[in-house]
């Protein structure tokens, strides 16, 4: 399975930072920020600012066996960076 990461930076509305990878399939690649906010908010995170970059040139990948389940469980598998 082929993914594509969103390299994704949100300012909480307390204050806090937080950076994470959103990776789906391609073809739901337009859904990466609603995934995003989904997230945040399955960990009660209210976001002020979400930003996103696709990282086409350096992320695009195929995924491993714990992202392959989480994609087809849920459409998307996050990966914590900073802050979560």
């Amino acid at each position: 399975m082929n993914v594509q990461v969103f390299d994704t930076h949100v300012t909480t509305s307390d204050g806090r930072y937080l950076h994470f990878d959103v990776l789906v399939e391609p073809e739901l690649a337009g859904s990466a920020k609603q995934f995003a906010t989904q997230f945040l908010a399955s960990r009660g995170v209210s976001a002020d600012n979400i930003r996103q970059q696709s990282c086409a040139f350096c992320h695009n990948e195929i995924g491993t066996p714990a992202v392959i389940a989480a994609i087809k469980t849920q459409q998307f598998a996050i990966i914590p960076l900073q802050g979560c």
